[in-house]
């Protein structure tokens, strides 16, 4: 793992534990159940919809392979 993506795993985690610091400090409500309340409805997601996410990527990564890849080679 090079740097630049050690930093922003570091930055994302930072981010995520701030706003939990800040949602536990501002709402009544636990933090970890808000957390799990949001993994929990990403479970109960139609089968469909995730086939339907990962078919998107699919069409962004063929894309992004087919014309910008080239594009960047003869440079």
């Amino acid at each position: 793992m090079d740097l630049v993506s050690r930093d922003a795993f570091d930055t994302a985690l930072v981010v995520v534990a701030l706003v939990l610091v800040y949602s536990h400090s501002v709402s009544t409500t636990d933090p970890t159940t808000v957390v799990v309340a949001a993994i929990a409805a990403l479970f109960s997601l139609d089968p469909l919809v995730y086939l339907m996410i990962l078919g998107l990527a699919g069409i962004l990564f063929m894309t992004y392979g087919v014309l910008y890849l080239p594009s960047q080679t003869g440079e």
